[in-house]
């Protein structure tokens, strides 16, 4: 095997010595069969590298490793290393991250740094020491433990007064606490290495009700991961919030975590990031609030001393607190970009608070209307229950005197160096699939993908869809009449209206630009949290399951035709993040359970069917587990099925009836949602329904005609098509594929391109195309795609309108297509040794 580059990149001016990163790694097949085969050689020679298999090839090989390893890098430079054969180098006994368990409590010592996370009792860090091991054996300097553990709380609000004689009192409202709920406290080591240690601790808030005489209201649990790293004094945290409250009766005040402070006497002294080269000596009593409460607005507000207040537009997002112990930093990541947030010191310790507003604004997930916007396509009713929402933050821990290098600390994790594997070798092991790296011998193409991705980045800035919930989410639907984004019914947010975030994760793929992975990760995060249901008592079929695009985040109810996990595959692979990985896990159990009738009333939606059969692919490669395997054989034989003669599928079919088209017509309508729900009992469209969905100067059409039920629906079949080929090399699969693209291209044999054209959605057409000259051989499926390629990039905007300039199509959804496609072609025009259009 190659040695294979993976570039650290200082993206600030602070030098870093031994800094603690993450990077997965595509191998490509048969080239490694285990991690233990494999090096990390940095700058002065071999580094200590710990390495976890993430994927495997049909072969057993190794497809994907999860690289942990320290590298050093100057402020604004780079440093290169390798990964290769060899045996690794051993890591430090004085520095690597040594866990014990017990069945009291779990004690992780780092080198210069020990804490303990109790399983007897709710709590985030008792015991903390700082100091140093010495012969294996830590001696701590100066003891940090403060009065217990911290504490996860939250303020909720369950009454509202509308004014007059009008109250609404659904219950007592009030504070939720950890420590009350200790049966639901759990802490478990997640994974364990010399390098990094994850572990996590779960848990539910429950409300204390002191005059309501009632326990066990417990309206959102948590997940708070904890990632230490061998020799250094800080941690990562992954706080993750799920809401099981009731929506329609409930809202948020406050979510927040307390971590302890070491009480040593007196005032104590503080840093923030709003003032950093000011300290702030609180008295006994005294607070500081650093409060970002809108993206461009935050405040510092000082109680129990002078109360001063001084404001900005954003804050870095760090506070740190000393006493006559020693000290505690805290830094919370994007806290403009999630805001309303803030960070408190108190005499208590340091609190992070992903939602708070210093004016009391609350948090609602209730839906936008009690209605559904009928007329629209929306069919089924959803609102927040089950949503999630994941805080990053850091902790940092410092003997007396010690500030400045923890605000060092702070700040380098907040703009922490980046590592990138080599685009190169990404598209030479083929393990995302295929695609060919940015900087070859395809200009016109590099320059409309990168345009597209720009004009991505540009609308969320120019809209600044930033938000709690908002952020790394984009608004999906463009009004033309009005020249602005649509924000009613069902159109709104993008949610999982196909996959922007892939096309974001390619284009950082194909170019290594840290800049598209930081976009990428706030896009999936999003995804992963907020789009997803991850907890629902009356429908628990919901869970796993993505909301389509809406007025909300989670308007419509979740279904397998908006499911796209490809970007969360895409951000497990190259980070190995466990809060990822568990949702697709959730996800695997909603697709598992996706399942169909042959009663010919009914029908399949072809998109539905076609992205759980992609996700139990997906759900299989990540997990190893031969059931998801077995599942997606089980969807595609009903697949296979439902193929016409002509080589096409019906958007909505039924492999039960000579036509392959079911008795019950879906009356017209657009989406699975409202065909569901008359399906399930509700009225077809009314007349003036039917006008306001179709339009007003079209004729009413109360059965949809047999050549509206092909098409663009048959693009999310294809994707899964291809990847059970990948995976088993199965003819019969081959076969039914170029069947089907060749029904795009106007028939068997036709190379007559105008069908393609028109078929082409924003240019995943591409795709398939390529992959048939794959399985043929035959040229004339690349000259087809070569012809949709240019009219791709005669649709791209050159303008200087810089809510237009750059898009091919005006939709996330469009970037999230042409990505599908595009860049998997180009690999094979390189490889057929065909240039792009105008080449």
């Amino acid at each position: 095997m190659e040695p294979i580059r993976l570039t650290v990149t200082a993206r600030d001016g602070q030098e870093r010595s031994d800094w603690p990163l993450t990077r997965g790694v595509p191998l490509p097949e048969g080239a490694v069969g285990d991690a233990g085969e494999l090096t990390l050689a940095g700058p002065d020679g071999a580094v200590p590298v710990q390495l976890r298999p993430l994927a495997r090839w049909p072969d057993g090989s190794l497809k994907w490793v999860l690289a942990d390893f320290q590298a050093r890098v100057e402020g604004g430079g780079t440093s290169v290393y390798h990964l290769q054969a060899g045996a690794p180098a051993a890591v430090s006994a004085e520095e690597a991250v040594e866990v014990t368990e017990a069945e009291e409590a779990v004690v992780v010592c780092t080198g210069p740094l020990r804490f303990s996370l109790s399983r007897q009792r709710p709590g985030l860090f008792e015991g903390v020491a700082v100091g140093r091991r010495v012969d294996g054996v830590f001696q701590a300097e100066a003891d940090l433990s403060g009065d217990g553990g911290g504490e996860l709380w939250a303020h909720i609000r369950e009454g509202e007064f509308l004014g007059g004689t009008r109250r609404r009192i659904y219950g007592m409202g009030g504070e939720c606490l950890a420590s009350l709920a200790p049966r639901e406290w759990s802490v478990e080591v997640e994974e364990a290495g010399p390098l990094r240690s994850v572990i996590t601790c779960r848990g539910a808030l429950e409300q204390r009700a002191p005059m309501h005489h009632y326990t066990g209201y417990r309206p959102l649990r948590f997940v708070v991961r904890v990632h230490a790293f061998a020799g250094q004094p800080f941690v990562r945290l992954q706080h993750t919030v799920v809401f099981t409250l009731n929506p329609r009766e409930t809202q948020v005040a406050e979510i927040g975590l307390r971590l302890p402070l070491a009480d040593g006497g007196g005032e104590i002294l503080c840093r923030s990031a709003a003032e950093p080269h000011r300290a702030v000596a609180l008295p006994a009593g005294g607070e500081l609030l650093l409060a970002q409460q809108e993206d461009a607005h935050f405040r510092q507000i000082e109680t129990g001393g002078d109360g001063r207040v001084s404001e900005g537009e954003r804050t870095e997002g760090w506070l740190t607190a000393e006493s006559g112990a020693g000290g505690l930093g805290l830094a919370m990541r994007h806290m403009a970009e999630q805001h309303p947030t803030a960070l408190r010191v108190s005499g208590g310790g340091i609190a992070a608070m992903p939602w708070h507003h210093p004016e009391g604004r609350l948090l609602s997930l209730g839906r936008y209307s009690e209605e559904v916007a009928w007329h629209e396509g929306e069919g089924v009713y959803s609102d927040g229950t089950g949503a999630a929402r994941t805080t990053e933050l850091f902790a940092a821990w410092f003997a007396s005197g010690g500030s400045e290098s923890a605000v060092g600390s702070l700040r380098g994790l907040l703009s922490p160096p980046h590592a990138a594997v080599d685009p190169g070798h990404l598209a030479r092991c083929r393990a995302t699939g295929g695609f060919a790296a940015a900087g070859g011998a395809f200009p016109r193409s590099d320059r409309m993908l990168a345009g597209f991705v720009e004009w991505m980045q540009r609308q969320i800035r120019i809209g600044r869809w930033y938000g709690f919930f908002d952020y790394g989410d984009a608004l999906v639907a463009w009004d033309e009449a009005d020249d602005d984004w649509r924000f009613t019914g069902r159109w709104g947010w993008c949610n999982s209206e196909w996959d922007p975030r892939h096309g974001v994760w390619i284009e950082y793929l194909r170019t290594g630009d840290p800049e598209w992975f930081d976009l990428g990760e706030a896009m999936t995060r999003h995804s992963v949290d907020v789009d997803t249901c991850h907890w629902h008592p009356f429908r628990p079929y919901f869970v796993g399951g993505c909301y389509r695009h809406s007025t909300d985040h989670f308007g419509d109810e979740p279904c397998a035709s908006h499911t796209f996990i490809d970007n969360w595959v895409d951000h497990y692979y190259l980070t190995g993040d466990l809060r990822t990985l568990e949702v697709l896990r959730e996800a695997g159990g909603f697709l598992r359970g996706f399942h169909w009738t042959e009663d010919a009333q009914y029908s399949f939606s072809l998109r539905g069917i076609g992205n759980a059969f992609r996700g139990l692919l997906y759900l299989y490669e990540v997990t190893g587990d031969e059931s998801f395997l077995r599942r997606a054989e089980e969807v595609w034989e009903v697949i296979a099925r439902g193929q016409n003669d002509d080589g096409s599928w019906h958007k909505r079919f039924q492999v039960s009836t000579p036509d392959r088209l079911a008795l019950q017509n879906p009356y017209g309508m657009a989406s699975e949602g409202t065909t569901l729900a008359v399906e399930l009992g509700a009225p077809p469209f009314s007349d003036e329904e039917h006008l306001e969905l179709r339009g007003r100067d079209k004729p009413i059409v109360r059965v949809m005609p047999h050549e509206e039920q092909k098409g663009y629906q048959t693009h999310y079949l294809l994707i899964g098509v291809e990847l059970l080929h990948r995976l088993t090399g199965r003819q019969d699969v081959a076969a039914a594929y170029v069947r089907a693209v060749d029904w795009f291209c106007g028939g068997p044999g036709s190379t007559d391109p105008e069908f393609a054209l028109s078929q082409h959605y924003y240019g995943i057409v591409c795709r398939h195309l390529a992959y048939a000259w794959r399985l043929t051989g035959r040229e004339s499926y690349l000259e087809i795609a070569r012809a949709v390629l240019e009219r791709l990039m005669q649709m791209q905007d050159t303008s200087d309108d810089p809510k237009r300039r750059g898009s091919v199509g005006m939709s996330p959804m469009a970037l999230s297509l042409l990505f599908f496609g595009v860049p998997y072609l180009l690999e094979a025009l390189a490889e057929a040794g065909l240039d792009e259009p105008g080449g």
